[in-house]
């Protein structure tokens, strides 16, 4: 099939709930990280996620003191990477049950960083929903997926992060650090994704777009 015959539409967030939810603190109270610099993951912990790699970037980052990569959700991962950040005596990463839809606008406007991975062994374009919830909230956002993925594009064309494949964990560490070091421009990137989503991912946008192809 010619490429110029093809047609993508995205999936579409509803922007409403997150343009009416506030930064409370509420939730860094409740996990105990008033202070920190927090790297959050909302979702499910399954094998296709690749959690294991945010575990050894916790490794290799458990000097730095200020830095809270936490986990809230449910899968078949979960007691696994519990099992090996606490034998490992990691005080770096939390976890926590799974987030209700009503509060998990509240829950990302408290955090500082959103984050997520896909496996390399998962090689298709696929684009995690929970991108398209990071930027509706206005989050900043870091990514490690495979070289396929269709998010590399969407991350660097709306300018609200940085990503980096999902093997290279040199490259991966690089970034945390390098999202740690420009506090100064979160709002900004988490402006710019918001704007990006306003742009693309809203019902009225996809919906537009449906009515073209018919």
């Amino acid at each position: 099939m010619p490429v110029e015959l093809i047609q993508v539409i995205p999936h579409w967030i509803d922007l409403k709930p997150f343009r009416k939810a506030q930064w409370t603190g509420v939730f860094r109270k409740r996990f105990g990280v008033d202070e920190r610099f927090i790297f959050a993951f909302g979702g499910v912990l399954g094998p296709s996620q690749g959690l294991g790699l945010i575990v050894r970037l916790a490794n290799r980052l458990r000097e730095n003191k200020d830095i809270i990569f936490l986990f809230v959700g449910e899968g078949s991962e979960k007691s696994k990477l519990i099992k090996i950040t606490e034998g490992q005596g990691l005080k770096n990463i939390i976890f926590g049950p799974l987030i209700s839809k009503g509060e998990y606008p509240s829950f990302l406007k408290d955090m500082d960083v959103g984050f997520f991975s896909l496996t390399s062994k998962n090689t298709t374009p696929a684009v995690p929903a929970k991108l398209m919830g990071y930027m509706a909230a206005g989050l900043p956002v870091v990514a490690f997926l495979h070289k396929e993925s269709e998010v590399h594009k969407i991350i660097k064309d709306a300018g609200c992060g940085f990503s980096a494949l999902y093997n290279d964990e040199d490259a991966a560490l690089n970034i945390v650090l390098k999202m740690y070091r420009v506090q100064n421009k979160l709002r900004e990137y988490g402006e710019r994704g918001f704007r990006y989503a306003e742009e693309h991912f809203t019902p009225e946008v996809c919906a537009e777009k449906w009515e073209k192809l018919f």
